[in-house]
């Protein structure tokens, strides 16, 4: 005689009937609209030059973390007690992965330790590390490599997104963007911000909202290029406080250490 094993675990009654799985499927779909900007999965971020990608990752980051959890990110540049920052050629180097990402970090909190989650990585500026020019030369590869896997991996090792930010996807090594599952096209809009000029008595030219077309890839063309589908688009508010918790001129800080070109002498 076959051994059937059961279907269900427990008896049927209302609450456990499809009918009342429904409505509560119809609850969710009401209730809850999950951003494709903070889905889980690999994204990119691009905009041209000031047009606000790192400021679009602080307000996807500081959303993620309202209710706890933690990211990382390859610089020092976001104002909050729960992102941190690492060094890339720590991690990786010589082709293999050296150290890893832990994904769980113990804060200690009014007496108390409250274990928080990785919510993803961040990757920005991702053209001053990887230009696709020098893919042949073993420096790039010794970081890129074991960094690819790592990205393709995201998920067993419990980060579950992954952003990179950049300038054109044309830039992006093709390995980078054979991955991607979603891309962000971000906008931003400026006017006189009015809460500066108020606090400070400064006149600030800053963005007061971002419109993001969002796209996800459904395919790679005969060249090799990506072919993307446009999934819908989001405009953001910018509050100020959102443009005062973020460091953008934080890539600066790599040209520190070099001496000041001379000027001529005429």
């Amino acid at each position: 005689m076959r051994y059937r094993r059961k279907k269900y675990h427990h008896k049927w009654t209302l609450k456990r009937s499809r009918v009342h799985f429904a409505f509560k499927v119809i609850i969710k779909w009401l209730t809850v609209q999950p951003s494709p900007l903070m889905a889980t999965g690999i994204h990119y971020i691009d905009s041209s030059s000031g047009g606000g990608k790192t400021l679009l990752m602080n307000w996807i980051a500081t959303n993620l973390l309202r209710k706890g959890g933690f990211m990382w990110a390859n610089i020092d540049e976001f104002n909050h007690a729960r992102i941190f920052d690492f060094d890339l050629t720590k991690l990786y180097h010589d082709g293999t992965t050296s150290m890893k990402l832990p994904y769980i970090c113990p804060i200690e909190k009014s007496g108390k330790t409250i274990n928080h989650y990785s919510k993803g990585i961040i990757y920005d500026e991702i053209n001053s590390h990887f230009n696709r020019r020098n893919n042949r030369q073993r420096d790039y590869n010794d970081i890129f490599i074991p960094l690819i896997k790592d990205t393709v991996l995201h998920r067993h090792k419990q980060h579950p997104r992954i952003y990179f930010i950049g300038q054109s996807v044309l830039l992006q090594d093709t390995q980078i963007v054979s991955i991607l599952k979603y891309r962000h096209y971000v906008k931003a809009r400026f006017r006189w911000r009015y809460y500066f000029y108020r606090n400070q008595l400064k006149m600030v030219f800053a963005p007061y909202k971002l419109k993001v077309y969002h796209f996800t890839k459904v395919n790679i063309d005969e060249k090799g290029d990506p072919v993307w589908k446009k999934i819908g688009k989001s405009k953001i508010k910018i509050e100020p406080y959102m443009l005062e918790t973020y460091d953008t001129y934080a890539f600066a800080k790599i040209f520190d250490s070099l001496p000041d070109y001379q000027f001529p002498k005429k």
